[in-house]
């Protein structure tokens, strides 16, 4: 079983303001991090689809943009 977590994140700045967003978190079980090593360090595009009382995330490997390097 697998829970979403919430985490509410204050910063301040100079003292004075103080700014909050929220993080959300998803903790994998042991049983699939072997099949997560492949993907560790990586740039991951993520889509979320929700319907039915069923949610899918999807993670792929994100493409690298094939930039031409500048010979100087």
């Amino acid at each position: 079983m697998v829970r979403i977590q919430r985490r509410l994140v204050k910063k301040r700045y100079y003292g004075k303001s103080q700014y909050e967003y929220t993080v959300y978190s998803l903790n994998i079980p042991k049983e699939f991090h072997e099949a997560l090593q492949p993907f560790l360090g990586k740039g991951l595009d993520v889509d979320i689809q929700s319907e039915s009382g069923r949610l899918t995330i999807t993670l792929t490997l994100k493409r690298e943009n094939s930039r031409r390097k500048s010979v100087s």
